[in-house]
């Protein structure tokens, strides 16, 4: 993206319009198109990501690769507690401990910024912007994906997403004057970035915990700073160095400690553990030809949950 020599938010438009007719020609390919119910379900969550990877590119163009990694690494800290919150996901209040440091390392990286490098306050701005809606487009995808296949999900929100990028880019100018290089690196991150990375983590998340998801992503900022050493030449100070190490530690204990302790739960809790995996994971997809689908009841918030009726509590509750 810092070599793009285009605009970030042209950048941002060509990989959604990409993206979009690369998902849609497979879904088509596959016997299935998106439908009207599939645009009104993914339609929050589209403009979340497209309004987010807009205003990303804005700022890493304008921001040192350090501090846009940083900043965007710090989107965990809501993600959690936001699950805790509306999906009754688990939250150990001991790892605010380990966010405090991390926030407090970030601290440290962006106020030791060389003064003739990259990072700049405009930078940062819409760095901390496209962090926060991030947080909007996750939370919001795990309560409107529902029933939706990794497919069907990046063929509709990629659409949407396109859409809501549309009046950034026209208000920019000239929406077909990106370099050739600009082009190049668009392609690059149409199948690298857009199919096959954002493609694996919404599949990822059927399998896999959020918190293990979180802990494999914290290793980002840190690649980031050697990728822009070795391939952009940035400079990084030691004071920076020792910011990223220390949000590097407090990331990993906050999203370990809320890991352990909701395996905890479900190894003494079996009823719990399918909860958490029902929740954590999206929706389940059997094969057509599977004897027994899980029975799953729809639910708009978890925290609104009713209480057992005199029966159920003498029978239990099925599942």
């Amino acid at each position: 993206m810092k070599s793009a020599e285009s605009p970030g938010v042209l950048v941002a438009f060509w990989r959604l319009a990409m993206v979009s007719v690369l998902w849609n020609v497979y879904l088509r390919f596959t016997g299935r198109r998106v439908t009207l119910r599939h645009v009104r379900q993914a339609f929050i969550p589209g403009v979340f990501f497209g309004v987010n990877l807009a205003t990303f590119f804005v700022g890493a163009t304008n921001n040192s690769v350090a501090n846009a990694a940083l900043i965007g690494s710090l989107s965990p800290f809501l993600i959690v507690p936001l699950g805790a919150k509306l999906f009754t996901e688990y939250h150990d209040p001991r790892a605010l401990v380990f966010a405090l440091l991390a926030f407090g390392g970030a601290a440290v990286v962006l106020m030791n910024a060389p003064s003739s490098g990259d990072a700049s306050v405009r930078g940062n701005v819409f760095g901390v912007l496209a962090m926060f809606l991030w947080v909007g487009y996750v939370v919001s995808t795990r309560h409107f994906r529902r029933d939706m296949d990794v497919a069907t999900f990046m063929s509709t929100i990629s659409p949407i997403a396109a859409v809501a990028v549309v009046p950034l880019a026209i208000a920019n100018g000239d929406v077909f004057g990106m370099s050739g290089t600009g082009w190049t690196y668009t392609l690059l991150l149409t199948f690298v970035i857009g199919v096959a990375a954002h493609g694996l983590l919404v599949f990822a998340q059927r399998t896999i915990q959020i918190g293990t998801i979180g802990i494999a992503q914290v290793a980002q900022p840190a690649l980031a700073v050697v990728w822009s050493f070795l391939l952009l030449g940035e400079t990084v100070r030691p004071w920076q160095i020792a910011g990223i190490a220390i949000v590097m530690s407090g990331l990993v204990a906050f999203l370990a400690l809320n890991e352990h302790g909701s395996r905890a739960r479900r190894a003494a809790d079996p009823s719990e553990a399918v909860i958490a995996t029902s929740e954590t994971s999206g929706p389940v997809v059997l094969p057509a030809d599977s004897p027994e689908p899980p029975v799953r009841r729809p639910r708009s918030l978890g925290f609104l949950k009713r209480s057992a009726s005199p029966s159920e509590r003498r029978f239990g509750r099925g599942r």
